[in-house]
């Protein structure tokens, strides 16, 4: 299930003083500034200029911000410590009170994520500009807990947020920063078809052609040189990539189709960080297309309003699908992940798809296939979140390692309300159905489990409660052990109990 080395970048956050700076092997920085952390939790009133690793927090006597107490929960994290900006504020060429100077890579493609919510009964605008009073954007500070996102790329080295209006709890600061410039020598592609270098224009919009012997001949050359809204259309043959293709622009990348256009990452090292494609922005998509045998995930999503669609992934050395870390409103349809395995720990971290580790809410995956995958065909540990699953199939999990559970539908004791509809579970190593800890209340809608170990188990560790679990046309076929069930209203199913 991948606990461990999902979790070890924010067990490092939690002990370092103020910010962690965690450098990948596709060109990007994550910095985050947890208010909770050593170094920003005792600062209590804040009545002058204050640097903490590289944050500044600007307040004068009169206008004053303070780090308080604030126990929330967002997505299975708890925040126990707040920014309070305390009322509105400024950054402008004369003065700056109650904002918060973040830094962020001059000319660069920075995603800044705000954890934050408002203090009042409405929502409240929080700005972020720069040093001369210029805005360029505000986010909405809800009145439950919410991380919003923005994307800059600037000559600014450093941003500024501030309130518009009243006070606005911060909780933490994170910024994810992508040097463009690093993009196009950051991976290698080839055409099996051509080898042809690219003769293209530094800027496009529109339609991007990628097939090794016009415009460009590398993904990460089109997406170096596309716009917000552009079509990167990839021709038909095996496109060889070296290093993870990272999406903060909203674009479609397209293949001719399954079986003729495939983003092959055999040569890639395998590694945490070393994904095919990795989607932090929004509004991205990627269809028509196979993706192989990736250092980690095929696809990795954290962003929101993605699609995934007619696409397959295989033999990667982790999760060929996942969503993680807030991701949110995402859609994988007519998708199959085969075939992945992970090396590292013979077999156990890698699932057909996962939805886990704190991911955002509205999720959804219609017809999607998972066949022979090491670890669980679907994996909902500590999602965080309802998911919602449509005429999808898990077949045949569980190698060495791997548990081998065909939908893993939660864990950790996170109350998350899965939904099922028209899914089907055959010959998986462990369960076909598995609540696995989930302390929710599943929906099952025709759902069949045949031939697993136990094709159906409905059950939570004594002491936790849960459900009730609503199941209906739900049918047990063939399995080596009973099934177990509880806490559910079952109508018209058939188990082996």
């Amino acid at each position: 299930m991948k606990v461990f080395k999902k979790l070890t970048a924010g067990i490092i956050a939690a002990v370092i003083a103020g910010s962690t700076a965690v450098c990948t092997g596709f060109a990007a920085t994550s910095t985050s500034w947890n208010f909770g952390n050593t170094g920003f939790n005792s600062l209590g009133t804040i009545s002058s200029n204050v640097n903490v690793s590289s944050l500044g927090l600007y307040a004068n006597s009169s206008k004053t911000m303070s780090v308080i107490s604030d126990s929330q929960s967002l997505s299975g994290v708890s925040y126990n410590y707040a920014l309070n900006l305390g009322g509105a504020g400024v950054a402008n060429s004369s003065q700056r009170y109650r904002c918060v100077q973040v830094p962020v890579t001059k000319n660069g493609n920075n995603v800044i994520k705000v954890t934050l919510r408002s203090t009042g009964s409405s929502s409240r605008k929080l700005v972020i500009g720069n040093a001369g009073g210029g805005k360029f954007t505000e986010l909405t500070a809800d009145t439950a807990i919410s991380t919003q996102s923005y994307t800059y790329t600037g000559n600014n080295s450093v941003v500024y947020l501030y309130s518009s209006n009243s006070a606005i709890n911060i909780y933490k600061i994170q910024v994810d920063s992508y040097d463009s410039s690093a993009s196009t020598s950051s991976s290698s592609s080839t055409s099996t078809s051509s080898s042809s270098s690219s003769s293209g224009s530094s800027t496009a919009s529109g339609v991007i052609t990628v097939d090794g012997s016009g415009s460009y001949s590398t993904l990460a050359q089109a997406y170096a040189a596309a716009s917000n809204g552009s079509v990167i259309s990839l021709g038909s043959g095996t496109f060889y990539e070296t290093a993870t293709t990272t999406l903060y622009k909203n674009v479609t990348i397209k293949g001719a189709g399954q079986g003729k256009t495939t983003l092959n990452y055999s040569k890639m090292a395998t590694g945490d960080a070393n994904r095919g494609i990795q989607m932090v922005g929004s509004s991205s998509t990627i269809q028509d297309l196979a993706i192989t045998q990736a250092g980690d995930n095929g696809i990795y999503i954290s962003g929101d309003s993605n699609t995934v669609k007619n696409v397959t992934v295989t033999k990667c050395q982790d999760t060929g699908v996942q969503i993680s870390n807030g991701g949110s409103n995402n859609l994988i349809y007519n998708v199959t992940s085969n075939y992945n395995y992970d090396d590292k720990t013979g077999g156990e971290n890698a699932d057909g798809f996962a939805v886990k580790l704190e991911a955002g809410s509205g999720n959804v995956l219609n017809y999607c296939y998972a066949n022979y995958n090491s670890d669980d065909g679907f994996d909902f540990y500590r999602a965080g979140n309802a998911v919602k699953v449509y005429n999808s199939q898990a077949n045949y999990s569980g190698v060495n390692n791997g548990n081998g559970n065909g939908f893993k539908i939660g864990g950790a004791f996170t109350a998350d309300n899965h939904y099922l509809e028209n899914c089907t579970a055959t010959g998986n190593k462990l369960a076909g159905f598995d609540q696995n800890s989930n302390t929710g209340a599943l929906t099952l809608i025709n759902c069949t489990g045949t031939s697993n170990y136990m094709n159906f188990y409905l059950s939570i560790a004594s002491g936790y409660s849960c459900g009730p679990h609503t199941l209906k046309n739900c049918t047990s076929v063939s399995g080596t052990m009973k099934d177990t069930i509880k806490n559910a209203n079952c109508t018209n199913c058939s188990f082996n109990t």
